[in-house]
């Protein structure tokens, strides 16, 4: 089965944010993200470490940029956060969708941009355009326990804890406790 109708063209699609413009996400992108992506601070509440170098960040990308998972059955949808249409890269947004129309959503806001609503600003945008997809049932998200910052940003949003997930991950020395949030969609 695959995901609902109306998501690969989604996917393809630049959307707006105020002076945000959120590019969907492409091999070159790599060369404009590197910088952003290889503060290792962005990953202290995530198990990933920072790509050793643009061409392990270029071959991510073309691997997202497929639009979709290898056996057809999630939707990739990633967005390049830009500031302006001339600006500098913010970070991403990223969404997989299932079969079901479930669609989970990850953002990285670059630490030079972190406390200006940029995450809010881009997060809200993708989730208005995923909730006008008839589809698409549900849109969740699961945020380690110590990122209040993360939690924050979805409750904003008007997401909902609706489960919380002991030593969901170990990583960096440490177990990772995930609260899990929903946003309910009003059809």
């Amino acid at each position: 089965m695959s995901p609902p109708p109306g998501i690969a063209a989604l996917a393809e699609t630049t959307l707006a944010a105020g002076e945000l413009r959120l590019e969907p996400l492409r091999p070159d992108h790599a060369a404009v993200l590197f910088d952003g992506f290889a503060d290792p601070g962005l990953y202290r509440f995530i198990p990933q470490e920072p790509p050793a170098d643009a061409a392990t960040l270029r071959a991510r990308c073309e691997r997202l940029a497929a639009r979709q998972s290898p056996a057809g059955d999630q939707a990739w949808l990633n967005w390049a956060i830009r500031i302006g249409p001339e600006g500098g890269y913010a970070g991403l947004v990223e969404v997989t969708v299932g079969s079901a129309g479930a669609a989970d959503i990850a953002y990285f806001v670059f630490a030079g941009c972190q406390g200006r609503g940029i995450g809010r600003r881009a997060v809200a945008a993708v989730v208005d355009a995923l909730a006008a997809i008839p589809g698409i049932t549900a849109i969740g998200a699961s945020i380690d326990t110590r990122n209040a910052a993360s939690m924050a940003l979805v409750a904003a949003l008007g997401f909902e804890r609706t489960g919380f997930l002991q030593d969901a991950d170990h990583f960096k020395g440490a177990a990772s406790d995930e609260i899990r949030f929903q946003l309910p969609l009003k059809r």
